[in-house]
């Protein structure tokens, strides 16, 4: 089904799940996390959007929420997240503090039998199992989406590199702040049961061994990132690989989760998954151009870019 002929969605309703963070940036926080840059997308698109999150007493970030509807629990402290990318190598994420887990308990009545379900945690904030069953008991069929780096990240030992210690606190970054890590998701193809889509980049791979394997056991439609080198995406047998639009990157942040939302949005509005994938590959190719959010009011702008954006099908699956 080529984009023209997707469903309007505008009754259809999307429900996101996750933190909303504070990452910082020379001069102050701005808001993020999956979820947010989710939402935002989400919002964009035809249908009607509901955030539900846990933020922190101390959230500061509450403008960028303006415009998105919203359930904001206060408890404790908000998720903080500092970013440093050296060259040419992988992210390096700090973390400084954590806000409480987000459970179906939390969720607004009416929400949970929403047409998409976006689980959407950074750092395990989401209780998948307790998501997964709570989703079940409404009897709907809804799509469920996951991003799958909020599962597999933790926060490991404080960070020790001089150089980007320097550059941080710069920023403002407390001593003591944890280097983000990832652990190995141990995951059984079985609890992924009742997931639809699911969302990742090759940076979330390093050392998690089969978990591809287990994705595609169980999970009907996989998207996997590469940056630079595009994506592919895995569904019934077959894989597309999708190219990129070419741009200069300013700040990677947000690219991951801009393609994710934009995907599973498309997905829900009855587009082909290379239809789909075309939308989301440019969509990340506009929020890479700034830094932080501050180019999501130009994601109009992605339906143009797409149609530059070449597919093409593999038969059979790759390894």
């Amino acid at each position: 089904m080529s984009p023209s002929r997707q469903n309007t969605g505008e009754t259809h309703r999307t429900l996101v799940v996750g933190h909303v963070t504070h990452d910082r940036y020379p001069g102050g926080f701005k808001a993020g996390g999956c979820a947010y840059y989710g939402a935002e997308v989400h919002r964009r698109l035809p249908g009607h959007t509901h955030l539900l999150s846990v933020v922190g007493e101390d959230f500061e970030c509450d403008a960028a929420l303006t415009d998105i509807e919203h359930t904001a629990v206060r408890r404790g402290q908000t998720t903080v997240f500092a970013n440093y990318y050296p060259h040419d190598a992988p992210r390096v994420q700090l973390l400084e503090a954590i806000a409480p887990d987000v459970s179906p308990a939390l969720c607004p009545p009416g929400w949970l039998d929403a047409e998409l379900v976006h689980l959407a945690p950074v750092l395990g904030e989401v209780p998948l199992s307790d998501w997964l069953q709570a989703l079940r008991s409404t009897g709907r069929q809804n799509l469920v989406a996951i991003n799958i780096q909020g599962w597999i990240k933790v926060g490991g030992e404080p960070m020790e590199d001089a150089a980007a210690l320097e550059s941080l606190h710069e920023r403002g970054v407390a001593p003591g702040a944890l280097e983000v890590v990832q652990k190995p998701w141990e995951i059984d193809p079985d609890a992924l049961r009742g997931v639809d889509v699911a969302c990742l980049s090759e940076e979330d791979l390093i050392d998690q061994g089969d978990l591809l394997d287990r994705l595609l056991r169980v999970v009907p439609t996989v998207a996997l990132t590469l940056g630079t080198r595009g994506s592919r995406i895995f569904q019934k047998g077959r894989t597309i690989e999708v190219g990129i639009f070419p741009t200069e990157a300013v700040d990677p942040t947000g690219a991951g989760d801009v393609f994710a939302a934009t995907f599973t949005h498309h997905l829900m509005l009855g587009a082909e998954p290379a239809d789909a994938a075309r939308q989301a590959s440019a969509a990340s190719s506009i929020v890479v151009e700034g830094l932080g959010p501050s180019t999501l009011h130009r994601l109009h702008e992605a339906p143009a870019r797409a149609a530059r954006i070449p597919t093409r099908t593999l038969h059979p699956m790759p390894a």
